[in-house]
């Protein structure tokens, strides 16, 4: 049986994880997945979510607003770069 690898990344900036978690939370999010990439200086974190993490409420609006229902619409957001973390605020 092999043996499970642990991912660390390092240094992620708390309160911006957090902000955008909440931010997230709040827009009607109940589940999201994490990705990251480590790095020599600072690591990275990225936000993964689709329509199918969303409340229900929340996909009948996204379902009012999508051009086409049959693309998944998946937003990464890199809480190491200011400029995203800008664009999910």
């Amino acid at each position: 049986m092999a043996k499970k690898q642990e991912l660390r990344l390092r240094k992620i900036p708390l309160e911006a994880f957090l902000d955008a978690l909440l931010e997230l939370y709040n827009e009607g999010l109940d589940y999201i997945d994490l990705v990251g990439t480590p790095d020599s200086v600072q690591d990275t974190i990225g936000i993964l979510f689709s329509k199918d993490y969303m409340c229900e409420e929340m996909r009948e609006m996204y379902d009012l607003e999508a051009i086409d229902d049959e693309e998944e619409t998946i937003r990464k957001i890199d809480l190491s770069n200011d400029e995203d973390l800008n664009q999910l605020i």
